[in-house]
């Protein structure tokens, strides 16, 4: 899929911004990761150990994704659940909607970065349960806090797991509730990551909820990304956790998440008019379909796209249903036609 800003065919010396092309970027992801700490995930290690377990995977594929250049111009922060080997496991996800790094309940921290790996190195699995609830609750209260929803920038929550609820409200449709609802309110997708004992059909029930796009069984180098055998689902499946099946699907969680967000074009020409720009998709990359301007989320249609502020745009958005057929046609283009003030 690629992304491009076109000038119309329109008079340069009537409207000179749309005469000139502007280079094309992804909006840079912000995420908000909420790992599994549960004793289910095995024996303690630090970044570099080759312990076999679920938790030294996960460590080391975590360390090696923040620190890798895939990861240049993105964001993250860090929480795990349980967060105490007790039974008292903030159900309502206080304590969890803010970040153990860097720390607090708001703020991320730029990547490529080695600075995870002290508090990756002193994190042990240790939880007697699996509280998914609170750990879905803290990633809605963090990324629902608007301060966390940066311009220019796509949030996202990433759930890592390798069990089924345990602790909390275990239901299914409660569980998916909570990422539904998050998403209605603020638009910012969840990603559901699932290790050795999770169950996937549960899991694809969470992502959906989530709003995750869908992805093939086979992506990149990972053959068993729905860990089911099922041709295509929502949630990512990386086994054991395997560190370089585990960065590949935080590398392809990072381009689907980015995939239908782009940043609002800039021109050293002439003063762009938000109110002229058109956007285009090209089905199999020859078929132009103009798409429908909506003002929002709320009031999106199958083939709209929308503005992340209608006032000052910072970003171009496709709506979900325009999403998902973009991100299923590996030819896809989409372009952006500027218009200016005066034009």
């Amino acid at each position: 899929m690629t992304f491009a800003y076109d000038a119309p065919s329109r008079d340069a010396a009537r409207d000179a911004c749309a005469a000139t092309s502007a280079e094309a970027t992804l909006t840079p992801l912000d995420m908000f990761i909420m790992l599994d700490k549960s004793g289910s995930m095995g024996t303690d290690c630090n970044v570099g150990s080759t312990t076999a377990s679920k938790w030294c995977a996960s460590v080391n594929a975590l360390s090696s994704y923040f620190k890798s250049t895939s990861s240049t111009g993105n964001a993250a922060a860090l929480q795990f659940f349980p967060q105490l080997p007790s039974t008292t496991y903030k159900c309502d996800g206080s304590g969890y909607s803010m970040s153990s790094a860097p720390g607090g309940a708001t703020g991320f921290t730029a990547l490529p970065s080695a600075t995870f790996d002290t508090l990756l190195n002193s994190t042990a699995p240790d939880g007697a349960d699996t509280p998914t609830e609170g750990g879905m609750r803290g990633i809605a209260g963090f990324l629902g806090n608007a301060t966390n929803r940066r311009a220019g920038r796509q949030a996202i929550g990433i759930l890592i797991t390798d069990g089924d609820p345990t602790a909390c409200n275990t239901s299914n449709t409660t569980l998916q509730g909570i990422l539904q609802a998050h998403y209605a309110a603020t638009a910012v997708r969840t990603f559901v990551v699932g290790m050795t004992g999770a169950t996937f059909s549960n899991l694809e029930t969470w992502a959906t909820g989530g709003n995750a796009p869908v992805h093939n069984n086979v992506v990149g180098a990972l053959t068993n990304a729905c860990g089911n055998g099922a041709a295509t689902c929502r949630s990512w499946n990386v086994g054991a956790g395997n560190p370089a099946a585990f960065v590949e699907a935080l590398k392809q969680i990072q381009l689907s998440a980015i995939g239908c967000s782009y940043n609002m074009p800039t021109t050293t020409t002439g003063v762009i008019d938000p109110a002229k720009v058109t956007v285009d998709y090209l089905m199999n990359g020859t078929t132009p379909q103009s798409l429908v301007r909506v003002t929002n989320l709320a009031a999106c249609v199958a083939n709209g796209w929308y503005y992340d502020n209608n006032t000052t745009p910072t970003k171009i958005n496709l709506c979900p249903t325009q999403c998902t057929a973009v991100q299923g046609d590996v030819n896809a283009k989409v372009k952006v036609q500027l218009g200016c003030l005066g034009g």
